[in-house]
């Protein structure tokens, strides 16, 4: 398996985003779908993973959910941050997530290494990814 330079994952993202909603399209069809699949409840707590520049977070958060965004890329989580996407924000590697178990009812990963998500973490309520 090859490794991948997280370093320059993290600065190719953080190049992008302060257009990257001008070229997000695939991530709102993801989205959508994503949305579609999750039953009618609430989610008190949830956790955008690889939350780019927080508008699912913002969307989380704008229906009551309590939202920790959390991304590799600093300039990413800045841009959530000036929006304020998420209630807590958390810069870190998806496969190496600094928060405890049970801490939420969702994890939405949209496009973001969802297969990371779901190897790595033991704390589900739901997963959407």
């Amino acid at each position: 398996m090859a490794s991948v330079d997280k370093q320059a994952v993290a600065a190719a993202f953080g190049r992008a985003a302060a257009h990257y909603h001008q070229h997000d399209a695939l991530q709102r069809l993801s989205a959508t779908h994503l949305l579609a699949q999750l039953p009618a409840q609430a989610f008190p707590r949830v956790l955008d993973a690889g939350c780019g520049p927080g508008s699912y977070s913002r969307y989380w958060r704008e229906r009551g959910s309590h939202v920790t965004a959390l991304d590799l890329s600093g300039d990413m989580l800045q841009q959530a941050q000036r929006q304020g996407a998420a209630d807590r924000y958390v810069h870190a590697d998806i496969e190496d997530i600094p928060l405890s178990e049970g801490g939420f009812e969702l994890v939405w990963s949209n496009l973001a290494c969802s297969g990371a998500v779901i190897s790595t973490w033991r704390w589900l309520g739901f997963i959407a990814s």
